[in-house]
């Protein structure tokens, strides 16, 4: 007799990452981990030939190639391996195309998403509130265990996800999808995120506008409209808007030295476009954006940073360029298109909107954050990228 893994098992276990990190990094990779072992014991693996049918698969596999040679002329081989670390994630996309996906499991990878981070809404009440005596940080309230900026992102997903939802009632009923996006909204008005609000701006307009349609869609497009006005008079709101003026008045008054938030993010996407323009061909090596940025910092050609390492250009696209050159930026972005149309063609059904909705988080929020090499954004597109999209299209119940 052979033995034989359940699918159950198969899919929780690949699922849980998404689970997870809201709430612990730790048990994300050992639920990752532990994905390795349970694949390998599946037999899935034998499905390889379905990999090269994934529009995504050839960009994405030359991408971790040159990431993996790139560690060849780096002087930074510890921030190295972990770039290297990030980008070879990539293989729980390949992994993910190989699974005899069904929409049950589909629902619960949805459902853990979400589950993980109502968990942490939770925590992030009781944390805040001093109810529960965890560490505190009294200028990151109502962020629970996860970081601010990874989870701001997080809740807009979530958000985007529940106006899908609440259309076609595939996943929870109308007033579980209420309960949850009044939640989660909350949490993200309400935590210092600012690049979840701004990505909330920019995308729920656009995803009301494909979702719905005749007068639905101008009430709810109002109803958008209502609630950023109404946030802009928030004391909060208006405070981060301050700062963010001030970080920049600081940067063009001090040109040769920051030390701001806004003042640092710009002066390392100056040095992304320095190191690109001066490494074309090859990059700076992988893991080497810092030195790289010291030795442009010691030559007076990018603003100073004191008391900053800056390991890359807080921009998806500039950081590729820099460390890899032209090759590694066209790669990425090869595989960010295959997977954008391969989601795009699939939009209307669970799968393809839930993965259309990150890609437009990670387009987006890529111009102002690296997240390719983050160790959630990076592992979350790679497992979102497995799903089941347009030749798979019409999974099985």
């Amino acid at each position: 007799m052979t033995f034989r893994l359940p699918d159950s098992a198969v899919f929780t276990v690949y699922a849980l990452p998404l689970f997870f990190f809201p709430l612990s990094t730790a048990g994300a990779g050992i639920s990752a981990g532990l994905f390795l072992l349970i694949y390998a014991a599946s037999g899935y693996w034998r499905r390889w030939r379905e990999i090269p049918k994934r529009p995504w698969a050839l960009p994405l596999a030359l991408l971790i190639t040159l990431t993996l040679l790139g560690l060849l002329w780096t002087r930074d081989m510890h921030f190295g391996f972990k770039v290297a670390a990030a980008t070879s994630y990539g293989i729980y996309a390949f992994m993910g195309a190989t699974l005899p996906w069904r929409e049950r499991w589909l629902r619960r990878l949805i459902r853990l998403f979400l589950y993980g981070l109502l968990i942490n809404a939770v925590l992030a009440c009781l944390i805040t509130w001093r109810i529960l005596h965890w560490h505190y940080d009294p200028t990151l309230p109502y962020v629970g265990l996860a970081g601010h900026i990874w989870l701001s992102m997080a809740l807009t997903h979530a958000l985007l996800w529940i106006l899908w939802d609440l259309r076609t009632g595939w996943n929870f009923g109308l007033w579980p999808n209420l309960a949850l996006g009044t939640l989660f909204f909350a949490e993200l008005a309400l935590s210092p995120g600012r690049s979840g609000q701004l990505l909330f701006v920019l995308l729920m307009p656009a995803a009301v506008w494909l979702l719905f349609q005749g007068h639905w869609r101008y009430w709810a497009l109002g109803a958008i409209a209502a609630t950023v006005v109404a946030l802009s008079f928030s004391p909060i709101v208006q405070s981060r808007v301050a700062l963010g003026m001030e970080n920049l008045q600081q940067f063009i008054h001090n040109p040769a030295s920051t030390d701001t938030s806004w003042g640092i993010r710009l002066a390392t996407m100056w040095a992304g476009v320095k190191m690109a323009e001066e490494h074309p061909l090859l990059g700076v090596g992988t893991g080497d954006f810092a030195p790289a940025m010291a030795d442009l910092q010691a030559r007076h050609e990018v603003t100073a940073t004191p008391g900053t390492r800056n390991d890359s250009a807080a921009n998806s696209y500039l950081s590729e360029a820099a460390v890899l050159g032209l090759p590694g930026l066209v790669l990425l972005l090869w595989f960010l298109v295959a997977l954008s149309r391969e989601s795009w063609r699939a939009r209307m059904t669970p799968q393809g909107w839930f993965v259309l909705s990150y890609l437009g988080i990670f387009w987006i929020g890529g111009l102002y954050n690296t997240l390719t090499w983050g160790y959630g954004d990076a592992f979350t597109i790679a497992l979102l990228a497995g799903l089941p999209l347009m030749r798979h299209a019409d999974i099985a119940p």
